[in-house]
């Protein structure tokens, strides 16, 4: 990947391109961002900056042979670790079991979520895991590094999602991200770098990569794809998340009307039309899984813009015209003594269903909580 095939972060390319100029190289760095950000994108410029043979002052060249192997994520010198499954076919799961699925998901988005990536498992995830990095994993690591580098002046030990590192694994690498080898560096790239041991952290460089704006998401798309409202909306659906923004665009996601769906539920579940909640859930649940969790963000972000709208000023508002119009009569009905049960119980869903619980029952099950927390009383007036 290019530096210039990444919009935004413009003073994170710049420190990461003057650091190898300058020749001031951290031997174990951490690339921390929100889910959807360039976080993994700069790690895999950067490493392949390190290591092209022709790099312009501002970028790799893209078509030496280093590059075009970087660029494929199959480098000899390149060691990707990446949070795994423990499956009917590998027990003792390391990533390089899995790292051929890996690359065809992160190539095909490389913004791209943990979600997605067990996502992409299916029917052999039947347990519901999250990923883990396994302690087999550190012995593989150290087995790798024990021997010289392959081809290329650094090799690059990539690990994505760090967080997900057991504490065997935590501790087995300690001493590796303080005194690697000659010619190896560490990359991690987090989204919760706050649930890394300190002492990992006290180890590791720490570049911060910022959100995509407005803008950046419009010169990712180009304007012939993303209008400005479109890009609003979007960017407020998905909290800045470029993989989600690919993901929706792909599916063609964004042609719901996600105001129309949230309001007739919510008015099903006011009334206690058990018979209209019915025909909505089966509805919904025929729907792929990516739209329900969809449809379940959209729905936090609603509840979240009705306590704006009620407590705060309407310019903090991240809302069209529908949705402003729809705030004004609903946002009574949330307030102080509903909204944090509102949102953890959306949350729950979202979880539920990314471990393949039963959509009908789920959905049926929230619309029933729902009818229960919109009939709740607000102890105060909104003055």
């Amino acid at each position: 990947m290019l530096f210039k095939e990444i919009t935004g972060n413009s003073n994170v390319k710049k420190q990461l391109i003057n650091a190898v100029r300058n020749n001031r190289i951290s031997h174990a760095q951490l690339f921390s961002g929100k889910s959807g950000s360039a976080k993994l994108a700069l790690a895999l410029a950067y490493a392949q900056f390190l290591n092209c043979k022709n790099r312009t002052a501002v970028d790799s060249c893209g078509v030496c042979s280093s590059c075009l192997k970087f660029n494929s994520l199959s480098h000899p010198d390149l060691h990707l670790v990446i949070p795994v499954l423990k499956t009917k076919k590998v027990q003792r799961p390391v990533s390089d079991h899995f790292i051929g699925q890996w690359r065809n998901f992160i190539t095909n988005n490389y913004y791209g979520s943990l979600n997605g990536w067990i996502d992409s498992f299916g029917t052999e995830n039947k347990l519901g895991q999250q990923g883990t990095i396994y302690k087999d994993e550190a012995n593989n690591i150290h087995k790798k590094l024990s021997l010289k580098n392959y081809e290329a002046d650094h090799r690059v030990v990539m690990i994505w999602m760090p967080e997900r590192m057991n504490l065997d694994v935590s501790n087995k690498l300690l001493k590796l991200f303080e005194e690697p080898p000659k010619g190896t560096i560490f990359l991690l790239v987090t989204e919760n770098a706050n649930q890394l041991l300190p002492t990992i952290i006290s180890r590791l460089q720490t570049i911060k990569v910022a959100d995509f704006t407005l803008e950046d998401i419009i010169a990712h798309f180009g304007e012939q794809v993303l209008s400005l409202e479109k890009a609003k909306q979007l960017r407020n659906l998905t909290n800045a998340d470029l993989g989600k923004i690919n993901q929706i665009l792909e599916d063609r996601e964004d042609e719901q009307d996600l105001i129309a769906d949230f309001s007739a539920w919510m008015r099903l579940t006011y009334k206690m039309d058990v018979q209209g909640i019915s025909k909505w859930v089966e509805n919904l649940s025929l729907k792929g899984r990516k739209q329900q969790n969809l449809f379940l963000s959209y729905a936090i972000k609603m509840v979240r813009e009705c306590l704006i709208y009620n407590f705060a000023s309407s310019t903090l508002l991240k809302t069209n015209k529908k949705e402003f119009t729809f705030l004004t009569k609903f946002s009574p009905f949330i307030h102080e003594e509903n909204s944090v049960m509102i949102t953890e119980k959306l949350e729950e869903s979202i979880k539920g269903i990314n471990r393949n619980a039963n959509a009908k029952i789920l959905f049926f099950e929230l619309s029933l909580q729902m009818v229960k927390f919109l009939r709740l009383k607000r102890k105060f007036a909104i003055k």
